[in-house]
């Protein structure tokens, strides 16, 4: 009997999350800050020489340096102005490195000029945002309503190029608990428009739709702010109770059609299983809390699905860029699937060798600390428990969200009674 063998032809998509670019800064590569334009320029080297046959780039957000405002202000920059030509300074550096390549570009809580976690529904910021990607995101016609879309909300869909390909691009920032309104104003429920909005784009999907969401801030729990509470006294989620929920059960109930759900905002290389969705959290390319900078290239498969993830991370001993092992190679996968995942989580939660191996992707390699604190509990849930039994699973209990505000700033006043000490002494 013969058999034949097809050979699986892949795509190439890159990866880069929050890279919190500070124009303002006249230093080279530094941990412990933001991404320099030393550190910007020795990025685009890198993907041009180890990412050079893109067919999409992702960008998952945040692409202004914490406290944006205040940094302008010092520099003597107006932050509107300013925050502009940082987003065309990125636009325009990606888009000489692929011309030809379809952008995807999410919000993050760092993408408003006015400070962090602001975000208009409206607006002539967002207009001009608009107006500046919308040569990247729409080329060849791939998101024909991404300015009147984009303009209203930050979220939008495109056409994908695979077949029967739907890309589902969402404004994380209305659902996260500390959304502090726009710039100009405070819009009235955006969250909720926006979970509307999603539920009918995601109803309309034909039965054969290869489709995936970016978005910045993830579904679920934040384990590294949970282990860091005293005695873990909150489980601290990322986004309000209702519109996790809403957003996992949308997932759950079109995870038929959604092939990868791809997030940011950690700073850390991670994954989650998302209403039997597979999620990639790559990690940043900011070394801000001293992860080492990273970008990441993704196998996909003519249905949408990631077959393996490829990081590159910035060696600080060499000052080069070095490519890490794949997430196959890590784990033992053949896909980055649900399925996949969660076997691997239940594998890290046995296999001390198996989560060293974890714990030293999750902070991209870095020679400066690992991330993790000694408690692999809060760490192990986040990855499959998302929603209610995150607190028992972590050892924790969910609080109101004034007892997680309280708390986080008692954590807070503490890291800052402690930095003066030092300071001090």
């Amino acid at each position: 009997m013969m058999h034949l063998v097809f050979a699986l032809i892949l795509q190439h998509w890159l990866v880069v999350n929050d890279i919190h670019l500070n124009p303002f800064s006249k230093r080279g590569i530094v941990y412990g800050t933001d991404a320099t334009p030393v550190l910007w320029q020795s990025a685009l080297r890198a993907m041009r020489a180890d990412a050079p046959d893109v067919r999409v780039v992702l960008l998952g957000g945040d692409m202004l340096t914490h406290h944006f405002p205040e940094r302008a202000h010092a520099a003597g920059k107006d932050p509107d102005a300013s925050a502009l030509t940082t987003m065309r300074t990125i636009a325009d550096g990606l888009n000489a490195l692929y011309p030809r390549a379809q952008f995807l570009f999410a919000l993050g809580n760092n993408d408003d000029f006015c400070g962090d976690y602001r975000s208009e529904a409206g607006g002539p910021y967002q207009a001009a945002l608009a107006r500046i990607w919308a040569p990247l995101v729409d080329r060849n016609g791939a998101a024909p309503a991404f300015v009147s879309q984009f303009s209203s909300g930050g979220y939008y869909t495109a056409r994908l190029p695979i077949p029967h390909g739907e890309a589902i691009v969402l404004n994380s920032v209305f659902w996260s608990f500390v959304y502090s309104g726009g710039c100009a104003s405070r819009p009235h429920d955006p969250g909720n428009t926006e979970l509307a909005w999603l539920q009918r784009w995601l109803a309309q999907l034909p039965p054969d739709a290869n489709a995936m969401i970016l978005l910045h801030i993830p579904p679920g729990y934040d384990p590294q702010t949970t282990a860091t509470t005293v005695h873990r006294l909150v489980a601290v989620p990322f986004l309000t109770r209702h519109s996790n929920v809403e957003l996992l059960k949308l997932i759950a109930d079109h995870a038929r059609a959604l092939r990868v759900i791809l997030a940011a905002h950690t700073h850390h290389y991670d994954f989650r299983v998302a209403g039997g969705v597979p999620l990639l959290i790559a990690s940043s390319l900011s070394p801000v809390y001293s992860n080492s900078p990273a970008f990441y290239v993704l196998d996909v498969d003519e249905r949408g699905e990631v077959r393996d993830v490829h990081p590159f991370v910035y060696d600080p001993a060499s000052n080069a860029w070095e490519r890490e092992s794949s997430f196959d190679t890590m784990y033992g996968t053949r896909a980055f699937t649900a399925s996949a995942l969660s076997t691997v989580a239940a594998r890290l939660r046995s296999d001390p060798r198996l989560r060293a191996v974890w714990r030293a992707a999750y902070n991209a390699w870095s020679p400066f600390r690992t991330g993790v604190g000694r408690d692999w509990r809060p760490y192990a849930c986040a990855q499959t428990q998302l929603d209610g039994g995150y607190a028992a699973c972590a050892g924790t209990a969910t609080r109101s969200r004034a007892a997680i505000i309280i708390a986080l700033a008692l954590v807070a006043l503490t890291g800052l009674l402690v930095w003066t000490i030092m300071n001090r002494r």
